[in-house]
């Protein structure tokens, strides 16, 4: 069995200019459609050590689950 994770996360947190949270939902749902076991988005991280995810908890409320098997993490 293989199990594909995709983490946007790792990506995201390493860019210095944020990136606004509609585009990283628009990616991350995406990343959703394809159907990737797993879908590592955010991090509960002060936004202080790490600013880029400070909209975790909004993206996580956003996404649009309702056709995928896709798990988030």
């Amino acid at each position: 069995m293989v199990k594909i994770i995709e983490t946007p996360r790792d990506a995201f947190q390493g860019l210095k200019q944020i990136i606004p949270t509609n585009k990283k939902l628009e990616y991350i749902q995406e990343l959703i459609k394809v159907g990737f076991d797993s879908v590592d988005i955010g991090s509960f991280v002060s936004h202080k050590a790490i600013p880029q995810m400070a909209d975790t908890e909004e993206i996580i409320q956003k996404l649009d689950l309702s056709e995928s098997k896709s798990k988030i993490m």
